[in-house]
């Protein structure tokens, strides 16, 4: 009998704790949301692939003689648009461009396969006043948040001379630093 009794007062405390898991109520609690904003630079109008930034290029087009002076600028790596740099508000920045694969002490050039060269130089601004380089020339500045152009001007001086024809390129790195 005690054996029935026990067993009963079990299952009577099953059937009513049963029943307050059941029943309807409310439950609150808190959720913490948080962001960190890092010191930072991001450049837009370029395109990154694995360890690759490809910042786009400049085109001086195609010319049959060097006589005039040849100007151009960079678009972005999809071959259009203009390069920009979103740093953090407060972030100081500075952005060199080295000499190129083919200079001649601090002279940048593009080799064609031959190897001829021709000479170029590159400008922080369209009058071509401002050089833009990895020492003396290098653009500064503060990150406001929002995006600034980086816009690279080319130029490529008249010469007396005109090498042969043929595709003549080179390579620049640019260099991001806060």
């Amino acid at each position: 009998m005690k054996k029935t009794l026990a067993a009963l007062t079990s299952a009577a405390a099953l059937l009513c704790t049963s029943d307050a898991a059941f029943a309807a109520g409310t439950i609150q609690g808190t959720l913490g949301v948080t962001l960190t904003i890092g010191a930072g630079c991001v450049v837009t109008g370029g395109n990154s692939s694995g360890t690759t930034n490809n910042f786009g290029s400049i085109s001086f087009g195609t010319y049959s003689s060097l006589a005039n002076v040849i100007t151009a600028s960079a678009t972005g790596s999809g071959g259009t648009g203009t390069l920009g740099l979103n740093c953090t508000t407060g972030t100081n920045y500075t952005v060199a461009l080295d000499n190129g694969l083919n200079a001649s002490g601090s002279q940048r050039r593009m080799a064609s396969s031959v190897p001829a060269y021709i000479s170029y130089n590159l400008y922080q601004d369209s009058a071509h006043a401002v050089p833009w380089n990895s020492t003396t020339g290098v653009l500064t500045g503060t990150g406001t948040g929002s995006a600034v152009p980086l816009i690279v001007y080319g130029l490529v001086p008249a010469a007396g001379t005109t090498p042969a024809a043929g595709a003549y390129s080179d390579t620049v790195t640019m260099t991001v630093t806060w």
